[in-house]
């Protein structure tokens, strides 16, 4: 007679909890061979390694047990083959969302390890930046956005929902905004035109254009940063360029990751050229 195991024996060879080998019982995916008549104990069959090796081999890579169980019942090499090419095209696309993942996360660290770096830094420099893809959230002219981003956060929210069952959020350094120019040379706050968001979708009909910029990292609460501008603007002036479009603000050090707000940091850049 063919050596017979009890279920503690399978589990050790098979480094498999008891549980797990009686769930498999009850659902039918892989029961004991043999009952002993005398005692009625349930005892598992050498001859059933392999469909055992199987079912561990499909779900340490992922695999369902229905479709485990679909295909110990109908197997055939062509039924195996296509479970394996739906698998193997699947994890593809799963490698393929990592790697987005991956990129997202690897621009907020870059995003946060420039925004501490330049906590201690209080000069405006000139750099120069390539065209930036971005999408508008608000896009309806000068507001006073400490009064109205609440209004604008619903109602883009909502215009959100309405259109896409998937929200991906907003982190540090997602947002800017295009500073209304006017208002910096009035009484009261700065206001602003647009809200957008940077991107990395190419076929988006939106850029930041590439260019010149006069760069400055402001750090403290945005109701301050007008002085921000002025001085900026002052700068461009006295160092032989001037100013050739609308100012941003990106905020990189924000409510997201900073709990004091004289602790944000939003670098305002200003497009420039040569006078």
């Amino acid at each position: 007679m063919r050596k017979r195991l009890k279920i503690g024996e399978i589990s050790k060879l098979f480094k498999l909890s008891k549980p797990t080998l009686r769930y498999y019982d009850e659902i039918g995916l892989f029961s004991p061979k043999y009952t002993d008549e005398q005692n009625q104990y349930r005892y598992y069959g050498i001859e059933q390694f392999a469909t055992l090796d199987a079912i561990i081999f499909l779900r340490k890579n992922g695999f369902a047990i229905k479709d485990i169980k679909e295909q110990l019942e109908k197997r055939s090499p062509e039924g195996t083959l296509d479970l394996l090419q739906r698998k193997l095209e699947e994890t593809r696309q799963e490698i393929r969302d990592l790697e987005i993942i991956s990129r997202k996360i690897q621009n907020k660290i870059t995003t946060i390890e420039e925004g501490l770096s330049l906590l201690t830094e209080t000069t405006v420099t000139i750099k120069e930046f390539s065209a930036r893809s971005i999408t508008y959230y608000y896009n309806e002219g000068p507001v006073d956005m400490i009064e109205k981003m609440d209004e604008i956060h619903l109602s883009d929210m909502e215009r959100i929902s309405q259109m896409s069952h998937v929200y991906d959020g907003f982190f540090t350094g997602d947002l800017g905004f295009v500073v209304d120019y006017p208002s910096l040379h009035e009484e009261g706050p700065v206001k602003y035109s647009r809200i957008f968001d940077l991107n990395e979708d190419h076929a988006s009909p939106h850029f930041l254009r590439g260019g010149l910029y006069a760069c400055y990292p402001y750090k403290g609460p945005y109701e301050d940063i007008k002085e921000a501008h002025l001085h900026v603007l002052d700068h461009i002036h006295t160092h032989g360029y001037i100013v050739d479009g609308e100012a941003i603000e990106l905020y990189i050090l924000d409510e997201s990751v900073v709990k004091d707000e004289n602790d944000y940091l939003t670098m305002i850049q200003v497009p420039v050229k040569k006078r």
